[in-house]
């Protein structure tokens, strides 16, 4: 997943058991409780897999197809959630996650997800370009659960029928998506701004407590980085700009 690793936060969903930062994002999982061996079950399943996709589209979210190595985890909680504690809040974000105007109502969250994909590739070819159906597909197959006994059928009658859509219309997006693409850029920006600014403020929160102040800083007064990222619980790269950032801020001060 694309980000900081606290972009969770902002979908009010609850604690991840798993977090492991990588290199361009994170990995985050939760640990369900429930058995999904029947075909009800991984629908259901399915659906709130669709919803974090829909709603969580700019951090642009993928299933791993393995299980998370908690041995590598830099951030583990050891708390078995229930799948309802994840449909329930993601239900009452949806609405408010960038979705086109014409979605007025959500009957399959995971045709949206791959719908909104699609969309989201098309941006990237350019308008009337064809976007290749088995990019489409790949992408689908990993992303959600295949049905018992389906060889994957429904979710591929699910990629066939949108890259058809999109086909039949010379892969144009519908003109209130290329509004949506300028709100959503500048959107963006401003969420960015907004959660420097966040971010910020809880790093010189924690540098001016006093009781922290053996945890988080050196002998010789310098900032641990480490330290920092423990306690607030998001990278340490993060940390470490901020830091440097918040340096050279203070120093073009004195300057003056």
């Amino acid at each position: 997943m694309k980000g900081v690793g606290v972009e969770w936060q902002d979908c009010k969903l609850p604690i991840p058991n798993y977090i492991e930062y990588t290199n361009n994002g994170y990995l985050v999982g939760w640990q369900i409780d429930g058995y999904f061996a029947t075909k009800e079950a991984i629908e259901y399943l399915n659906d709130v897999i669709g919803r974090i996709t829909v709603t969580m589209r700019e951090q642009k979210p993928r299933r791993l197809p393995w299980k998370p190595d908690l041995v590598s985890a830099d951030h583990y909680y050891p708390k078995i959630r229930k799948l309802q504690e994840l449909s329930s809040r993601l239900e009452s974000r949806i609405k408010k996650a960038h979705i086109p105007k014409r979605a007025d109502s959500f009957t399959d969250y995971a045709f949206w997800g791959i719908k909104l994909f699609t969309e989201d590739r098309i941006r990237e070819f350019g308008e009337g370009t064809p976007v290749p159906y088995h990019i489409i597909e790949d992408w689908a197959i990993v992303q959600f659960v295949e049905e018992l006994g389906k060889e994957r059928s429904t979710i591929r009658a699910k990629c066939r029928s949108i890259w058809n859509w999109y086909n039949e219309r010379d892969w144009q997006l519908p003109k209130d998506e290329r509004g949506y693409k300028m709100g959503r850029e500048e959107n963006m920006r401003r969420v960015n701004a907004i959660k420097k600014a966040k971010t910020r403020a809880a790093i010189k929160s924690i540098l001016e407590d006093i009781f922290l102040r053996e945890e988080v800083m050196t002998k010789t007064g310098k900032p641990k980085a480490v330290a920092i990222a423990k306690i607030l619980g998001i990278n340490e790269k993060t940390v470490r700009t901020h830091l440097k950032e918040m340096k050279e801020e203070k120093e073009r001060k004195s300057d003056f």
